[in-house]
């Protein structure tokens, strides 16, 4: 019978395998009879014939055949759960019942809090693969290789998938133990039998091993890897991996399998259930609570109604709505807004007392142990799910990274009005009356009158193409819609330009920032601009932020010296009505009174009159200190020094002291609090402190200045024995020294700044005849060739050391520098492309913008990890940053903590040392871009917190940030504790109670400024490619580019992941055409190699960040 199957299928495959000769439908039924005759001959002896059936025998009887069924069934049901499940029970002889209660215990009565959100993805974490659902899956198993990214899940009925990081859409940490989960092997490697397909799931990378065959087979026997070659594509790659592949193809082959052995599953399965069940049952609750909230948070923290955005932590507002809900009975039938206001005020917002007009209050007292308290799992779950559902009210903010909530934005009541509205007036032929005016303005016809609710539709695009609209389908598919009608419209009229080059979607978010752009007379911005997230000033998204800069400004006009500050503060005040009236804007509590004018009010509640650490600041001696820092740094804050004191090196490393100026209640630190730190976009910073401070406070300021200062000294011997060993004792003796040396001192210094660049410090440093004099000890001790010398060699020990014997990931770091430049229209001059010494230039003239974006990309090699004096800094400022928190820590001095846990497998860590140590031998290769690409993928951001934690990826067991005050408020923060310390003489009137809150603000700032810095280079990187494609189609491009590929991945996997040399943010992919399949197959083209191919482009999206090339025949 089964030969018969065979014969018919062989038939088949002959007569209609390639196509190539079409048979008449009369010869193929003539075939069909023949061969149907022959299977009739055959099985003549037999009543039955099925040839899609090999294994039963339908000439028994329905009794014979019914038990044949079910003996094969119980015989399968053995060999694939019931052995697995004894062997499993045999190797791990446990108390079920106690197990059972344990795990349920860990999940289903599972806690979550802020400290443990720290922590990166681990095994023992829950996650949902979807933010909208409380389907949970438990991490079992990490990547044990750097080719592998992918964590293995399981989920309650036990079926195993692999993800990657960027599809866990959620995490829930350490919610089971690590140390009783890893012994229990919740997978395990499944045993094949002969001629039985496997229930099991492969790995990701489809691994094999003879011991993966069936007992009797031996490889040559099994099927070949052609025949498996389909699975392998189907269940490897960048998508999540499910259970569902063709088991039947892994029949008798060597391909490893694996399953969860049934009292494994069990352990799991219904706790899993329960807390996504009692998640879900408790989300209506949390969604009629959070509406209230919603309306409570109206108001600000000084109790004023608000029309923009404003920042939560997730915690907090978890905090809010678990400890509230009962408060919220009696409001809901209410509307009234003194309610709103009563329970707004007790809110508390983590120890604020008091209401300012601007910024954020510094607390007073945060909530103790704020990082500590822990929630129920099963609550925090549901109400993370319920805030994802409701988009025009929250908008939560995800860590990219570690996949958990950092905070959520409450939108304002105005904005979801607004959207309703907006969708009612679309809906009511809004989208025909929007789309006929902005045809009739592309007509030139500029005055216009514009349809109603026009600003509301402009705002609605804005947060289109910013990322406003986050899980909001309805939404996302109007404005969708709007864009569709706009295009048809003008392509009928004749007005749509041809596409020159697509983007990834028809009406994608780039072509609604278009429609933006033609609207604000053809001006070609960055969307991030418009994110409520980041709320910066003159883009119509906070009043509050427009108010800051008002005020910002009117600190930097009204002093535009440090002499006029100083004059300021020594009460030299000119009486200006009007002044005083500009001040009312800002701070209501300022008032006139007989002897005092508000602005002398504002001077002394803003500004301390006179140093209030004179008691111990100490004159500094007559001694360079070298400030190093690029020609256009907004603020020079940190400088170097080095003294030969004989036997032993002092170094004072130097930082600005704006806190010795700006009080911490005052409006100027809440401004900066709220800000959090300096936003660095391309097109420019929005800085944390007004001009006026890094005027007055930075180490290049004027006459005479003051430091905060971290200070330690070596023994010289020490340096000399670690040259002539290397070895770990003598690094360690180094770090130790360092350590218990270090000191913080406060000092004034007057001329002592050498204000000095990257480069020229590298001219000196590289300079042949002062590398001969410097071996030669030729150079005058203190002059400025022996100073930068001795620095630069002694920073290259304390790197070594980090390196070599405490574990430092020292990446290289050669990324381009993406700067943008707004031109006046009319000094922009073709041609608008231009290659430069350090890389390339565009000039994007787009319609008739008065504006012009010109976007610069370059390799700053002063700047790169080549660069002698960028190691000089960044090392000495790393060891500062050190010691300053050891000497902290040892004084029990409460900081702000900067820490790093990577928890990487005990494998991959081997691997990534290997790689480090090959990277730092002098002989040894430069690293890879791939390696760097593999290592990244293992990277976990760093938090702020108050705990003490190590920095692990810089190798040191406490890290903390001082040297950049007048950029990051965390320094500032620490500043005023060690002052407060030092002044108080070991007695602190700020406790750490005060920086648990406090941290966790700074980290949701540095997150979310981080993230808008790299989407604006991805932008500007897009828009710069997308502008030279079109110029060099229309042949205004005489220079092209020679674009090189780095090749990320093969082509068996898809498209080919690439990265492309100056545009590194940039997503490029190569399309896996037959070319370059064969290429790879071939050997010519390989993982890790670049290349600079022919090429067409397909696609470029500057916001959805996709820049789509195929190669040609060369």
């Amino acid at each position: 019978m089964l030969r018969s199957a065979h014969v018919v299928l062989r038939r088949y495959r002959s007569t209609s395998g390639g196509l190539k000769h079409k048979r008449s439908p009369k010869a193929l039924s003539k075939e069909a009879i023949a061969v149907t005759k022959e299977v009739i001959e055959e099985n003549s002896t037999k009543k039955y014939y099925d040839p899609s059936n090999v294994t039963l025998d339908f000439s028994l009887s329905n009794l014979q055949l019914v038990a044949k069924i079910v003996d094969a069934s119980n015989d399968r049901v053995a060999k694939r759960l019931e052995e697995p499940a004894k062997e499993w029970s045999k190797k791990h002889p446990i108390d079920m019942e106690d197990t059972l209660r344990r795990f349920r215990k860990m999940i289903f009565g599972g806690r979550i809090s802020l400290k443990k959100n720290l922590s990166p993805l681990d095994v023992g974490d829950l996650v949902l693969l979807d933010r909208q659902s409380t389907l949970l899956h438990l991490v079992v198993d990490k990547p044990h290789d750097l080719k592998t990214s992918t964590y293995t899940l399981v989920n309650h009925e036990g079926e195993i998938m692999y993800a990657h990081r960027d599809q866990i859409k959620l995490r829930l940490p350490e919610v089971v133990s690590r140390t009783r989960l890893r012994p229990l092997q919740i997978v395990q490697l499944e045993k094949k039998h002969r001629g039985l397909a496997p229930i099991g799931m492969p790995d990701s990378k489809f691994s094999r091993s003879p011991e993966a065959l069936p007992e009797g087979l031996e490889m040559g026997s099994t099927k070949s890897e052609s025949q498996t070659s389909d699975l392998e594509r189907l269940t490897t790659g960048d998508d999540f991996i499910m259970a569902q592949a063709a088991s039947q193809l892994l029949t008798d082959t060597d391909v490893k399998t694996y399953v969860v052995p049934t009292p494994a599953r069990l352990l799991i399965s219904q706790p899993l259930i329960d807390t996504s069940i009692a998640s879900f049952r408790k989300m209506n609750s949390f969604t009629r609570c959070l509406d209230y909230i919603h309306k409570i948070l109206q108001y600000d923290e000084n109790n004023n109604i608000t029309a923009s955005s404003r920042t939560i932590p997730i915690f907090e507002l978890f905090e809010y709505v678990s400890k509230f809900e009962h408060r919220f009975k009696h409001l809901e039938h209410s509307d009234g807004q003194d309610e709103f206001r009563i329970l707004n005020s007790q809110l508390g917002y983590s120890g604020i007392d008091g209401a300012t007009l601007l910024g954020k209050k510094f607390p007073d007292l945060s909530k103790n142990d704020f990082a500590d308290v822990d929630h129920s799992l099963s609550s925090y779950l549901g109400f993370v799910v319920s805030l994802s559902q409701n988009p025009r009210k929250w908008k939560i903010n995800f860590h990219h990274n570690s996949k958990v909530p950092l905070s959520v934005d409450v939108l304002p009541i105005s904005k979801s009005i607004e959207v309703a509205d907006t969708l009612e007036f679309l809906k009511d032929d809004g989208i025909n009356a929007f789309t006929q005016f902005y045809v009739a303005y592309c007509h030139n016809k500029r005055n216009l009158s514009k349809p109603p609710q026009y600003n509301e539709l402009v705002n609605l695009l804005r947060d289109f193409v910013a990322g406003n609209i986050v899980e909001d389908r309805m939404l996302e598919s109007v404005v969708s819609n709007l864009v569709r009608s706009i295009d048809d419209v003008l392509e009928k009229e004749g007005l749509k330009t041809k596409e020159v080059l697509p983007y990834s979607f028809e009406y994608s978010k780039s072509r609604a920032l278009e429609i933006l752009s033609t609207l604000n007379n053809d001006l070609w911005c960055n969307p991030s601009q418009w994110s409520v997230s980041l709320n910066l000033p003159t883009t119509d998204t906070s009043a509050e932020a427009d108010m800051a800069k008002k005020y910002y400004d009117f600190v930097d006009e009204k002093f535009t010296s440090k002499e006029d500050f100083d004059k300021a503060l020594s009460c030299n005040f000119i009486q200006d009505e009007e002044r005083d009236i500009h001040l009312q804007e800002f701070n209501d509590e300022i008032i006139s009174t007989n002897k005092t004018s508000s602005f002398e009010s504002w001077i002394t509640s803003d500004f301390h009159k006179s140093d209030p650490l004179q008691s111990i600041r100490a004159d500094f001696p007559a001694v360079p200190i070298y400030c190093i820092d690029s020609a256009d740094a907004h603020e020079i804050d940190d400088g170097i020094s080095i003294e030969d004191k004989g036997r032993y090196f002092r170094f004072t490393v130097h930082v600005a002291d704006p806190t010795s100026y700006i009080k911490q209640n005052s409006i100027l630190s809440q401004v900066a609090l709220k800000k959090g730190a300096t936003v660095y976009l391309p097109e420019g910073a929005t800085l944390m402190l007004p001009q006026l401070i890094s005027k007055v406070c930075g180490m290049d300021a004027a006459g005479e200045n003051r430091s905060f200062a971290i200070q330690f000294k070596v023994e010289k011997s020490a340096f000399k024995r670690y040259e002539e060993s290397h070895s770990e004792l003598d690094g360690k003796c180094i770090m130790d020294e360092i350590v218990s040396s270090a000191r913080v001192k406060f000092f004034n210094f007057k001329d002592n700044a050498v204000c000095i660049t990257y480069e020229q410090v590298n001219q000196i440093l590289d300079d042949e005849t002062n590398m001969r004099r410097f071996s030669k000890d030729e150079f005058e001790v203190g002059s400025r060739e022996w100073d930068l010398f001795n620095l630069s060699r002694i920073a290259s020990i304390l790197k070594e050391i980090r390196g070599e014997h405490l574990g430092a990931l020292d990446f290289p770091n050669e990324s381009c520098k993406t700067k943008v430049d707004y031109v006046p229209r009319k000094e922009v001059c073709e041609p608008f492309f231009q290659k430069t010494e350090e890389g390339f230039k565009i000039a994007i003239v787009n319609g008739d913008a008065d504006k012009i974006p010109v976007v610069s990309i370059q390799k700053d090699l002063n700047q790169s990890d080549s660069s002698k004096s960028q190691e000089l800094v960044s090392n000495f400022m790393i060891t500062a940053n050190h010691a300053a928190s050891a000497y902290a820590r040892k004084r029990e001095i409460p900081i702000i903590l900067r820490t790093q846990e990577l928890r990487l497998s005990n494998a991959v860590s081997r691997e990534i040392n290997e790689i480090m140590k090959r990277h730092r031998d002098k002989d040894g290769a430069a690293m890879t871009v791939q390696e760097k690409a593999d290592l990244g993928k293992f990277m976990t951001a760093a938090n702020y917190e108050a705990n003490y934690r190590g920095h692990e990826s810089l190798g040191l067991p406490s890290y903390s940030h001082f040297t950049s005050p007048l950029r990051r408020y965390a320094d500032m923060v620490n500043h005023w504790m060690c002052a407060d310390y030092l002044v108080n003489k070991g007695e602190m009137k700020m406790k750490k109670d005060n920086l648990f809150n406090l941290a966790n603000h700074l980290q949701i700032c540095l997150f979310v400024n981080k993230q808008a810095e790299r989407s604006s280079i991805k932008f500007w990187q897009g828009s710069f490619l997308r502008f030279y494609f079109e110029s060099l189609k229309k042949g205004k491009i005489s220079d092209p580019i020679e674009f090189e590929f780095l090749l990320l991945s093969d082509a068996k996997r898809g498209d080919v992941r690439c990265k492309l040399a100056y545009f590194d943010l940039v997503k490029a992919t190569i399309v896996a055409n037959d070319l370059v399949k064969r290429r790879f197959n071939t050997g010519e083209y390989e993982v890790g190699q670049v290349i600079k191919p022919s090429f067409t482009v397909r696609k470029i999206d500057m916001i959805e960040n996709e820049f789509a090339v195929e190669l040609e025949c060369t």
